[in-house]
């Protein structure tokens, strides 16, 4: 398995910035907007200030410290609605099978329902969250670039490409830059901060 690479460039949401962030969400970043409504690049993360893998993060002085609402479903009120047995719910037998982002489907191992995606809104419940907020933009994806250690090999194995971009990331590069970033390695759920 390969392990991918996501530069970002951070600093600290402004309070104007933080209002568009109204609830919490592991998955969910908040885009920055322009004057004119156009994407600025810019957006905000959020992360659990319990969170120990990104504990470099939240201690940083990048961030605002926030408690947000956070809607989490109610699986065991939602099993018993669609009618599994109380039993098997207490042993936590029932379980996710599937879904087509229409409906979901859970199964206790003998018996499968089936819900609409928009059912599970009545079973979710309010819970408040403290998180942090960091503002982010994407310096350098490897997944949207092509790294290629030597031009002249390149031109000579490849003579008919058509785009070529040298992006040779290095730790002297790293260590030279002007501003903090952050390293995200994807595949292995690490991040670390890296300052000039």
């Amino acid at each position: 398995m390969s392990t991918t690479y996501e530069i970002y460039k951070f600093a600290k949401p402004t309070l104007k910035e933080l209002s568009i962030v109204d609830y919490y969400s592991d998955y969910d970043v908040f885009s920055i907007l322009d004057e004119d409504g156009d994407s600025t690049g810019e957006f905000i993360s959020l992360f659990r200030i319990d969170d120990k893998s990104v504990s470099n993060i939240v201690d940083s002085r990048f961030v605002r410290k926030l408690e947000l609402p956070e809607f989490v479903t109610d699986y065991d009120r939602l099993y018993e609605y669609i009618g599994f047995d109380k039993e098997a719910i207490k042993k936590k037998q029932v379980h996710i099978e599937c879904s087509d982002g229409w409906y979901m489907d859970f199964t206790d191992g003998s018996k499968t329902k089936s819900v609409r995606i928009e059912e599970l809104d009545k079973f979710k419940n309010k819970v408040n969250v403290k998180c942090v907020a960091i503002k982010m933009e994407s310096l350098w994806d490897s997944d949207e670039v092509f790294v290629y250690p030597d031009k002249k090999r390149v031109l000579k194995y490849i003579p008919e490409i058509d785009e070529y971009r040298y992006v040779p990331i290095t730790n002297v590069i790293l260590s030279k830059a002007g501003i903090p970033f952050l390293i995200f390695e994807r595949n292995k759920g690490k991040c670390f901060i890296q300052k000039c």
